[in-house]
């Protein structure tokens, strides 16, 4: 994607977050024309150069067929994203959000007890912010096998990264805390979102 400069994130840890805030992505490769996926992802960060992600579609998505042929795939994560008014910046309108773009080669997870490991830790992940978390072990005998077998599970180390948060700051810091003021009076979950992450961003 294109990121001008005064909205590129390259701190890792940063676009780690930003992946783990989010959880869910949209998978694009290209085999005979586009094909895309929405998919929970789970991230492990100390799996490869800049991290590894795990996920699964269905055995009988389209998509599912390419995904041994280890070309080039995209996983794309977005965050909060929210109309910026003139009335608050100045300019043109525009949109403040988030967005990283994660770039590797899908590799099949071929062994039964690791596509199992990666539910397991999928489920815990989504589970985790309940006081008594839901697990695999609390289904039926037998119900989690006759899942597995329609499942098409791999990992995506990731070759290349790139994040964008766009935050007004090509504004002045008085239009920036307009934008502030002015989303937080709108009050919509991602308007506070995007309120919350322009206050605690270092801008210059």
């Amino acid at each position: 994607m294109y990121v001008n400069p005064n909205y590129s994130e390259r701190e890792l840890p940063i676009l780690h977050d930003m992946i783990e805030t989010a959880r869910f992505g949209l998978l694009v490769l290209c085999a005979d024309g586009p094909l895309a996926a929405h998919i929970p992802f789970v991230l492990h960060r100390d799996q490869g150069r800049y991290g590894t992600l795990v996920a699964h579609v269905a055995h009988n998505d389209p998509l599912a067929r390419h995904l041994a042929a280890e070309q080039e795939a995209l996983a794309i994560f977005t965050g909060p994203r929210a109309y910026v008014s003139p009335r608050w910046s100045g300019g043109l309108p525009t949109y403040n959000y988030l967005a990283v773009h994660a770039y590797g080669r899908p590799r099949l997870l071929q062994d039964r007890d690791e596509v199992l490991a990666h539910l397991t830790e999928l489920v815990a992940v989504h589970e985790r912010a309940f006081p008594d978390p839901w697990t695999l072990a609390s289904t039926e005998p037998g119900e989690v096998d006759g899942k597995v077998g329609g499942l098409t599970a791999f990992t995506l180390e990731i070759d290349a990264i790139q994040g964008k948060r766009k935050l007004s700051q090509n504004r002045t810091a008085d239009k920036r805390e307009h934008v502030i003021g002015g989303l937080r009076e709108r009050g919509g979950d991602d308007d506070r979102a995007i309120a919350a992450t322009m206050s605690a961003y270092p801008y210059a």
